[in-house]
């Protein structure tokens, strides 16, 4: 225990882990704030392939700047990409399924950026860095940006938000009303780019769909009003992140697969207890 609690005082004495620890709150909290709307909104494959497709834009930043925390040729190169995601995701000009369509390109997109990677990039075997997460890469730089993505993500989403339920919850009624669906859809789209943009090194762009999914899934099933989802989601967020990198810390395990197995094994015990309380009562 004793052990425990000194390794939660390495966060005041160290400032990467201190870095690490603001950088997970801001995420934990953007994360909750969309997280109920990604899954309201069926966008959990949409995600996935966005936050796949992000290799090909880190393989093109590092081969062109030469640096691992140029975010503006990250964000830019991936923005790309994304585009061409949600072109395939809104686009109803073939009867091709979308999730066929998004499969196919997020693969290829992420087999390319390995290509690109491993050709032309400077900054060799840091590609598992970027794929699960690496704490040691962030900078202050990181931090401003995470706090700009969180105050940009808090207006554009929970100021507007009876906007967003409508369009989600009824987008039949939302279209009538003459809301324009598309350009909702794909501002959300953008927006969880910038998310899984500013996530890379410290959840990686592999592990960041499970904070993206988890907090919202969690208060879908268990809020009784959409004032409760969206503090629900922000409470498990806030709860669960900061604890899996205080575990990853005292363990000396990667940040991203930990933040990862910590929310997904909390999400289980909370459906367990709500499971065996059901029980007690009949």
């Amino acid at each position: 225990m004793e052990n425990f609690l000194l390794s939660i005082q390495d966060f005041f004495q160290y400032e990467f882990l201190l870095y690490a620890f603001i950088a997970t709150l801001l995420l934990a909290l953007t994360c909750a704030l969309i997280s109920p709307l990604i899954i309201a909104r069926k966008n959990s494959f949409i995600g996935a392939a966005i936050s796949h497709s992000t290799l090909l834009g880190l393989a093109i930043a590092l081969s062109i700047t030469q640096a691992e925390n140029d975010f503006l040729v990250l964000f830019i190169t991936v923005m790309i990409t994304t585009l061409l995601t949600s072109f395939l995701a809104i686009s109803k000009t073939d009867k091709t399924p979308d999730d066929s369509k998004l499969g196919i390109f997020y693969t290829s997109t992420m087999a390319l950026g390995i290509l690109i990677y491993s050709l032309g990039s400077h900054q060799k075997n840091n590609l598992i860095n970027f794929l699960f997460g690496n704490i040691l890469l962030l900078n202050l730089n990181d931090l401003w940006i995470s706090l700009g993505i969180f105050l940009f993500t808090f207006t554009t989403i929970l100021i507007p938000l009876k906007h967003w339920l409508f369009v989600t919850i009824d987008p039949i009624g939302a279209e009538a009303r003459r809301y324009k669906l598309k350009k909702y859809q794909l501002f959300f789209y953008l927006l969880m780019t910038l998310v899984i943009v500013t996530s890379v090194k410290l959840a990686g762009t592999i592990l960041i769909e499970t904070m993206l999914l988890t907090p919202g899934f969690f208060a879908l099933n268990f809020a009784r009003s959409i004032k409760q989802t969206f503090i629900y989601s922000i409470l498990f967020a806030l709860i669960t992140a900061p604890l899996g990198l205080i575990l990853a810390n005292y363990f000396s395990l990667p940040s991203g697969a930990t933040l990862a197995v910590v929310q997904f094994s909390l999400l289980m015990l909370s459906f367990l207890l709500k499971f065996l309380s059901q029980k007690i009562r009949v």
